[in-house]
C-alpha cells in the first residue's frame, strides 16, 4: 500500500505488468544470458498460449506439466503425500525442464484437485530451499483462478503466468449459448478477459 495511492491510469506510462520468465543468470556475472529470457506482455495466458507453452521448444527449452490432482479414493490422507510428491517432481523436473506446469485438468468425480495456491506456495518455497526455483518458470493452469483477487494472490506466491481456462472456457460456452454476442471470438473473449483482469492488478 502507498500513500498516495498509485494511480494507475495516470501513471501508466512508467507501470507495467510485462514479465522475464524462465532462467536467471547470476548477475553477478554480467552476460548475454540475462537476457536469455521469455518476455509475457502480462502474466495471464490464453488456451492457446498454454498449448504453446506446453509443447515449447524455445532455446531448446522444455516444459514439465505436473498434475495436481489424486483420487479421491485416497480421501483427505491423500493430500499430504501428494504435496510431498508434486514438490520431489518438481525439483527433479527443475533439472533438465526451464518451464514447470501445475495443473488441475484431470479434475473430475475421481480426481480431486488441490487448491492451485496451496500447491503453489509448497513447490515455490521446496525449489527456493532446493535453490533450484531460478532455473524455471512457474506456471498455474487452474480451474480455481476466475476473479482478479485469485490471479493477483497466484502471483504474490510466485506464479510467473496463469491460465484461468475454466473462466475462458465458460465464456466460450455461453457465446454458444447465445448469451454472448456470436462475433465474439475466443481471442476477443481472451483480450477482453485480460485486459479486465489487468487493470484489476495494476489497482
Amino acid at each position: 500500500v502507498t500513500n498516495p495511492p498509485i494511480d494507475p491510469f495516470r501513471e501508466k506510462v512508467v507501470m507495467s505488468l510485462e514479465c522475464p520468465v524462465g532462467p536467471q543468470a547470476n548477475i553477478l556475472e554480467p552476460s548475454a544470458k540475462q537476457v536469455h529470457r521469455l518476455w509475457l506482455n502480462h502474466p495471464i495466458l490464453s488456451l492457446e498460449d498454454m498449448e504453446v507453452i506446453k509443447s515449447t521448444s524455445f532455446r531448446n527449452w522444455s516444459a514439465a506439466v505436473l498434475d495436481i490432482t489424486y483420487p479421491a479414493s485416497e480421501g483427505p490422507g491423500g493430500l499430504v503425500p501428494k504435496l510431498k510428491e508434486i514438490c520431489e517432481d518438481a525439483n527433479k523436473a527443475s533439472e533438465n525442464h526451464q518451464i514447470i506446469i501445475l495443473s488441475d485438468r484431470k479434475a473430475g468425480p475421481d480426481r480431486i484437485p488441490i487448491s492451485s495456491l496451496l500447491v503453489l506456495g509448497a513447490v515455490h518455497h521446496f525449489l527456493i530451499e532446493s535453490r533450484s526455483r531460478m532455473k524455471v518458470a512457474l506456471f498455474v493452469e487452474s480451474a480455481e483462478a476466475r476473479e482478479v483477487h485469485h490471479i493477483c494472490v497466484l502471483l504474490g506466491y510466485g506464479a510467473d503466468g496463469i491460465c484461468p481456462y475454466l473462466a475462458l472456457e465458460l465464456a466460450a460456452s455461453l457465446r454458444e449459448d447465445g448469451a454472448l454476442d456470436a462475433s465474439y471470438t475466443n481471442q476477443v473473449i481472451f483480450t477482453n478477459y485480460a485486459q479486465a483482469i489487468r487493470t484489476g492488478i495494476s489497482k
